[in-house]
């Protein structure tokens, strides 16, 4: 029960990566229009929205809604730049220009440290392990 929430939760995740990293690799300009700002934030927001309520409803979990959430938040952390970058053609590290990105090189090795360790936290949340 809990892997597939688990499961459930990196299929949203990566659907969103592969999605966007592909639209922003073979189509640069549309990507510059749709990807703009507070457009990528809704289709990320909606995503989690469906997985949140898939997860409540027809699962069943007994995991409390606090953990759902911050265990998609964490493991989402881990693999959304890694899977956006590679399917973009980029560097699996790339970090571009945004405030983001320049926080995270400027962190260098303790970034990824961090996202390593978020990543696991949240995969713990969302099996329910305590």
């Amino acid at each position: 029960m809990t892997l597939t929430i688990l499961i459930l939760a990196l299929s949203f995740i990566l659907f969103e990566a592969i999605g966007e990293g592909l639209v922003k690799r073979h189509f640069p300009a549309v990507s510059e229009v749709i990807f703009k700002g507070w457009v990528q934030w809704l289709i990320a927001i909606v995503l989690f929205g469906v997985w949140l309520i898939i997860t409540l409803v027809c699962i069943n979990s007994y995991i409390p809604v606090w953990k759902l959430i911050l265990g998609f938040v964490f493991v989402r952390f881990l693999v959304f730049d890694v899977v956006w970058n590679l399917v973009r053609g980029v560097k699996w590290n790339y970090y571009g220009n945004k405030l983001y990105d320049r926080i995270m090189a400027s962190l260098g090795s303790f970034g990824w440290f961090l996202k390593a360790i978020w990543g696991i936290v949240g995969t713990c949340f969302l099996m329910g392990i305590n």
